[in-house]
C-alpha cells in the first residue's frame, strides 16, 4: 500500500500555463510576420447615391479610373480584350453574373457606355453602377434648407 501512495503522489498533471503562453507567442509571431498582399488598384472616386445596396452574389467588378484605364477583377483590360475577358470570367462564375461598374465620377460618360455595350455583347444582362453613400455633413446641410 505504501508503494501505491508513492506512485499517486509522483504522477503530476502537465502544467498548461506555459503551453498556452507558447501558443499565444507563436500566434503573435505569425500575425506579425505574415505578409499582407495589397493589390495595386486604380484611384477611383465613386459618385454618391442614397439608395445604394450591396451585391449579394459573386459578380464581376470592373474599375474605371478618370483616365479610362480599366481593371476587370484586378486584371488590367482594354476595350480590345474586354469582351473576351468577361466571357472567360463568366464561364468560371455563374453564367447569370452581374457586372458591377466602379467608374470614377470624373470618367467620361462615353467610356462607361462603351463598357456596358461590350458587356451586353458578352452576354451580361445586368449592369450595376457602383456608388457611395453621401457624407453625413452634406445630408445635414441639405435637410436644413
Amino acid at each position: 500500500m505504501n508503494n501505491r501512495r508513492q506512485r499517486e503522489e509522483t504522477a503530476q498533471a502537465i502544467p498548461m500555463t506555459p503551453l498556452i503562453d507558447c501558443v499565444f507567442l507563436l500566434l503573435i509571431f505569425f500575425m506579425v510576420a505574415a505578409v499582407f498582399s495589397v493589390t495595386p488598384g486604380l484611384d477611383v472616386k465613386l459618385p454618391e447615391a442614397e439608395t445604394a445596396t450591396a451585391p449579394e452574389q459573386q459578380n464581376l467588378f470592373i474599375v474605371i479610373d478618370k483616365d479610362g484605364n480599366m481593371k476587370l477583377n484586378h486584371r488590367t483590360v482594354t476595350f480590345d480584350n474586354l469582351k473576351q475577358m468577361i466571357e472567360e470570367n463568366r464561364r468560371k462564375l455563374d453564367m447569370t453574373t452581374t457586372l458591377i461598374i466602379q467608374a470614377d465620377k470624373r470618367t467620361f460618360h462615353g467610356v462607361v457606355v462603351k463598357v456596358m455595350d461590350i458587356a451586353k455583347k458578352a452576354g451580361i444582362v445586368d449592369n450595376v453602377i457602383a456608388t457611395e453613400p453621401p457624407e453625413e455633413e452634406e445630408t445635414k446641410t441639405e435637410t436644413a434648407h
